[in-house]
């Protein structure tokens, strides 16, 4: 994964506070809930989500790497990471996966 947990835990934080600022989170605090709990339980769900959202993204990466490597030829580094992105868009949009 390219992010630590702290920086993914930081972003999850972040984009909740803001969605609350603006008014677009729309959720009901239970009524035996400590200060704080709600938010630390909606905050872990937006974490989980972008979590599984990487994990996609890196078993694309995975399988593009494995389309690379099935090449007969040696490719220069430009050449594979330009061929590894339109291999990458490739399989995400057969998954129906949006990068």
């Amino acid at each position: 994964m390219r992010l630590s947990e702290d920086k993914i835990r930081r972003i999850a934080e972040r984009l909740h506070d803001e969605l609350a600022q603006r008014g677009l989170l729309a959720y009901k605090e239970p009524k035996d809930a400590k200060a704080g709990t709600a938010r630390a339980a909606r905050v872990k769900e937006i974490y989980d989500f972008i979590v599984a959202d990487l994990m996609i993204e890196a078993e694309i990466d995975v399988e593009a790497e494995r389309v690379l490597d099935t090449y007969q030829r040696t490719l220069k580094a430009t050449e594979r990471d330009i061929l590894f992105r339109k291999h990458k868009e490739e399989i995400a949009r057969k998954r129906g996966y949006v990068l």
